[in-house]
């Protein structure tokens, strides 16, 4: 008796975690979830492009450095949730000053701008700032064309997305 929940208690534990592994290249893409415990990857509505927007299908690659200050980058340059050029999510009671995702050449990356997975979820779906796991979007953008990404933000005046948007989940998909 004992024996068979120590094999079924160990058989939970060996599945219910997954390496974490966010390092060396990978894509960037887009889970249509609000559940860490049961979003898969074949839940994908998109993909990140080489400037950080939404994308149906012009997935970029995205490299993370390996040293400080740990941020990732495409080949058009740094990624960041602070570039002031990109659209703010103004229709968010707090969003005035939350930009969207933006990679670019001449942007030097800062430890703010980290990304960092939580250790024990089923698939590495990749959090920024204080335990920040959501991402905000506007719409689901048609074949050719793309749409900005935003951190989620919220409180008491905004306990969700606005309305009309999406609340999803940033999933890496390692390739190298």
């Amino acid at each position: 008796m004992k024996c068979t929940a120590l094999l079924t208690l160990g058989a939970l534990f060996a599945t219910a975690a997954v390496a974490q592994d966010f390092s060396g290249s990978g894509q960037i893409y887009i889970i249509n979830s609000t559940s860490f415990g049961s979003a898969t990857p074949s839940e994908s509505i998109g993909c990140l492009d080489e400037t950080g927007a939404f994308t149906v299908s012009d997935c970029a690659t995205f490299t993370k450095l390996s040293t400080y200050p740990n941020t990732i980058s495409t080949s058009a340059g740094n990624c960041t949730f602070l570039d002031t050029t990109q659209p703010a999510n103004t229709d968010n009671a707090y969003g005035a000053h939350s930009y969207a995702w933006h990679c670019r050449e001449d942007y030097e990356a800062t430890v703010s701008d980290s990304l960092y997975t939580v250790t024990g979820l089923n698939y590495p779906f990749l959090c920024h700032g204080d335990t920040d796991c959501y991402y905000d979007v506007k719409q689901v953008p048609s074949d050719n064309s793309k749409a900005p990404v935003w951190g989620y933000v919220w409180g008491s005046q905004q306990p969700s997305v606005p309305a009309g948007h999406t609340k999803v989940m940033w999933y890496w998909n390692k390739t190298a």
